[in-house]
């Protein structure tokens, strides 16, 4: 590897464990992470989703402004000051997006502002795995060094996470919570429905796309399950070449809304994921305890 400042591009999956990672790299002393995880810069360039980021920015700058107009009254003034860094960082980030294609240089300054010493800077971003393989190695060239990590979480146990987060969101009055997850977890198994979760969790065409964009000594694909514990964050750490920094015990965030998935769920999830699993024992070797439990239903 260079000598440059490294770049790491989390790419996703969704509900894989980007959360944890991204807390684990902001308390990483040779890691520089913004304040905002998901800067959604090359999606919203490629999807012209730039109103829907602009509405989302706004909701978040207006929040944070409250936020800091209670801290100023309570004379909190480290809160305070990391309130205007966050405040800071949005305007950045709507400031990139307001250039549009042309941004990509305030994004990279974005990124690289106040690394000092740190060896690296991150944008942990889900939704870039929905992005072209053109674009994604056009990203892989945009800088002397980026890296990318692909985070793959057993393909039942996301999906069902996925689809209850997706029930909290689409979640009409009068509406159980639990019933409403179950009849969208029906429509994407047996339906071929709700096509925008099952893509965010397509392993095959994901990590064939990274492959072919992205160099192979800068690209990390692992499974969740080992990458957030003990041996998969030397493997992560040697990657991204940064020291060591051992956690006491798995890393976790999001978990989301406690529900069960039935025995019949399970197994149906399983059969529409198999080649999911087929393809990934294939190219990655064996698969972890949790992945094997459910490809076992198959």
């Amino acid at each position: 590897m260079s000598g440059d400042p490294a770049i790491m591009i989390c790419a996703g999956a969704t509900k894989a464990g980007t959360s944890s990672l991204y807390r684990y790299l902001l308390d990483h002393p040779d890691v520089y992470a913004r304040s905002i995880k998901e800067i959604h810069y090359f999606d919203t360039v490629d999807f012209d989703a730039y109103q829907y980021q602009f509405k989302t920015l706004a909701r978040r700058r207006a929040d944070l402004e409250r936020q800091l107009a209670a801290a100023e009254a309570d004379l909190d003034v480290w809160k305070s000051l990391n309130i205007q860094r966050q405040i800071a960082d949005v305007a950045a980030v709507m400031s990139m997006l307001e250039r549009g294609e042309d941004g990509v240089e305030d994004y990279l300054a974005y990124l690289l502002e106040g690394l000092d010493e740190r060896k690296v800077a991150c944008d942990i971003t889900p939704g870039y795995a929905l992005l072209s393989e053109e674009r994604l190695r056009r990203m892989a060239q945009m800088a002397p060094d980026v890296r990318f990590v692909f985070l793959m979480r057993d393909p039942v146990g996301r999906l069902w996470s996925h689809v209850r987060m997706q029930a909290i969101h689409q979640l009409q009055p009068g509406e159980q919570i639990s019933e409403k997850a179950h009849r969208i977890m029906n429509r994407v198994v047996k339906q071929g429905l709700e096509t925008q979760i099952t893509s965010r969790g397509d392993y095959v065409a994901i990590a064939e796309k990274l492959k072919r964009a992205v160099p192979e000594d800068k690209l990390l694909v692992g499974f969740t399950e080992d990458l957030l514990t003990g041996e998969g964050l030397k493997t992560l750490c040697a990657f991204l070449g940064i020291a060591e920094k051992p956690v006491k015990k798995e890393l976790r965030a999001h978990q989301g809304v406690k529900l069960q998935l039935s025995d019949k769920q399970r197994r149906e999830a399983a059969e529409f994921l198999a080649p999911q699993y087929a393809y990934v024992e294939k190219t990655f070797g064996q698969l972890p305890s949790r992945w094997q439990a459910n490809m076992a239903r198959i």
